[in-house]
């Protein structure tokens, strides 16, 4: 199991390394050539004269090859910014007032912030979405899944595709227009917009504030895991094995729960996995309709003001995650598989 965890985490820390130089290549040399974006431009602010801007350059070590640049983002990345990085950048400051304006990712052009700051004051209303949106599409699509195969073509399997129909059809931004009129304007049953930090004392107003637009987005994904986890449960409850355990005389229960399930759930923990990775790195369509003030809404933001060091940022910090959810699911499977440490 330790090899096989070593391999998985070499393996995601290629893959981070390949994306930071796709982002880097993206966000640096091809803006520049193919957009006529100047980096150094948006930082000097309105109308800046050529020697602001070749002082910018300076600044930001923009004048450097661009391997040069490649190199000295990826040690930021790892390492932190460098001592030189500090003197040039917030000279005379104190460690802390630098590390507001420079981090790992870079600082905005914007807000004049580093990247670090923004992701990590914008990350827990993400992260509460994502989470309880999770535990309400495995709470809704499993039991569903299970009872419509194990009773096919009966009532509950037919609404349940209905269900299906229905929840992969909707655009999640038109549902959640649907439910905040209908269920924070007209009724009055969850406030129309906002975000409540959790508190450990009483967690109420978080949940209360999360519940409508997780319930939106959970019934869109539990659709999707609705339909995977009775495929599976009808293929499992086909093999050899679940016969064997019925023909023991083990209950219906176990065969169905530690038989049949657990080998079905593979395919539903690897999905979920990647779906979790996903919402973590910012729900765009949810935060921006119920007004959450999360990654997607900032990615958004920065996307409006050409603000290209917290794009950058972003779509650095969502693609970690994602890899390190990848890590988590390949443990979790060959956990519940032990076949899979042998690939």
């Amino acid at each position: 199991m330790i090899r096989f965890l070593i391999r998985r985490i070499l393996g995601g820390a290629f893959v981070v390394l390949v994306v930071t130089l796709a982002v880097f290549v993206l966000f640096g040399p091809v803006l520049t050539w193919k957009s006529n974006i100047s980096p150094a431009r948006l930082y000097a602010g309105k109308n800046p004269s050529p020697q602001q801007i070749e002082s910018v350059k300076a600044l930001l070590g923009l004048d450097q090859p661009y391997y040069v640049q490649y190199a000295y983002s990826l040690r930021r990345l790892v390492l932190g910014p460098t001592q030189e990085e500090r003197d040039r950048v917030c000279p005379g400051s104190t460690a802390a007032e630098c590390d507001q304006l420079l981090g790992r990712f870079g600082s905005s052009f914007a807000k004049q912030r580093s990247v670090d700051s923004l992701i990590w004051s914008r990350f827990p209303v993400t992260l509460s979405l994502a989470i309880v949106s999770a535990l309400i599409w495995l709470l809704i699509s499993i039991p569903i899944g299970v009872l419509s195969a194990i009773r096919p073509r009966s009532l509950l399997d037919r609404s349940s595709t209905v269900f299906v129909l229905v929840g992969q059809s909707l655009p999640v931004y038109y549902f959640g227009l649907l439910a905040i009129y209908f269920l924070a304007y007209k009724y009055e049953l969850f406030p129309l917009s906002g975000y409540q930090n959790f508190a450990l004392s009483n967690p109420w107003p978080w949940l209360y504030h999360l519940l409508l637009p997780s319930t939106v987005l959970a019934l869109q994904f539990a659709a999707i895991y609705v339909r995977i986890t009775r495929s599976q449960m009808l293929d499992t409850l086909n093999e050899d094995y679940v016969r064997t355990a019925r023909a023991k005389g083990a209950s219906e229960s176990r065969v169905v729960v530690r038989h049949a399930l657990r080998n079905a759930s593979l395919p539903i923990v690897t999905m979920f996995g990647l779906d979790l990775g996903l919402l973590l790195g910012g729900a765009i369509l949810i935060e921006v309709t119920f007004g959450l003030q999360g990654l997607g809404a900032l990615a958004v933001e920065a996307a409006k003001r050409l603000d290209v060091p917290t794009t950058a940022g972003i779509v650095l910090f969502s693609a970690i995650l994602i890899v390190v959810a990848n890590i988590v699911v390949d443990v979790v499977c060959a956990t519940l598989d032990p076949r899979i440490r042998l690939e």
